[in-house]
């Protein structure tokens, strides 16, 4: 439809994090199918992987919808984080590659960045440094910042404040569907880079693009961003 008509005029990119700039969802995955199992819940590689990026506003009646009130949501999802920080303490965090090459085409470019996670930021910030990505997103917006986290848009219309820019005029990159409608509904353009599920039908028709990793993303971008004076040979 509309969306991809008329270039658009981007400024701003605005990156999720898990799954997105560190490749944590896999961990956050096992963690959940574990943590649920250790406490006598039952939970399926689906359900896991629906709640990708999902506040607790959404996630916990999810849950009791599919297993019945007796779900305790908090309990599974606190000893969750207990197990994603000790598998992470041990194991520490990868970055996706393609980040320090697509920050380096946005500073050329004239774009403003910040991160907006379900992660807290103080968490965020220290898993960020943790992968090597110290000091490289100063605006981070966290979901402890937000009173309606992802798949609600509160996150990207705070991040685009913070980056003072109007939503329409940034790129969200995301990689789940929750928060592809935080995107969307914030007024973002979004590009989806999938990480554990392939995009869902429809997504070419209402997103800015699908790219299968970062590097693509700057190639996606580079039409609508290039600016006069842009080294010749990229």
């Amino acid at each position: 439809s509309g969306r991809t008509g008329a270039v658009k005029k981007i400024r701003g990119l605005i990156f999720d994090m898990d799954g997105t700039l560190l490749d944590t969802e896999k961990i956050y995955f096992q963690c959940w199918l574990q943590s649920a199992k250790e406490l006598g819940f039952p939970m399926s590689e689906e359900a896991a992987l629906h709640v990708r990026s999902c506040c607790a506003a959404h996630a916990e009646p999810y849950f009791r919808q599919l297993y019945g009130t007796d779900f305790d949501y908090y309990k599974v999802r606190d000893r969750r984080r207990e197990l994603v920080s000790q598998y992470i303490a041990a194991h520490g965090v990868e970055q996706k590659p393609g980040i320090a090459a697509l920050l380096e085409f946005c500073k050329q470019a004239g774009l403003a960045y910040a991160v907006a996670t379900a992660t807290s930021q103080e968490l965020a910030r220290e898993r960020l440094a943790l992968a090597g990505l110290d000091g490289m997103f100063p605006d981070i917006v966290g979901g402890d910042q937000v009173k309606h986290g992802k798949p609600d848009p509160d996150i990207y219309v705070i991040a685009a404040k913070a980056l003072g820019l109007p939503p329409e005029q940034c790129v969200a990159i995301e990689d789940s569907p929750n928060g592809i409608a935080a995107g969307l509904d914030a007024g973002c353009n979004v590009i989806l880079v999938p990480d554990l599920t392939p995009p869902e039908p429809g997504d070419r028709e209402r997103l800015f693009g699908i790219a299968e990793n970062l590097e693509e993303v700057t190639e996606l971008l580079k039409p609508v961003c290039h600016r006069r004076g842009e080294d010749k040979n990229a």
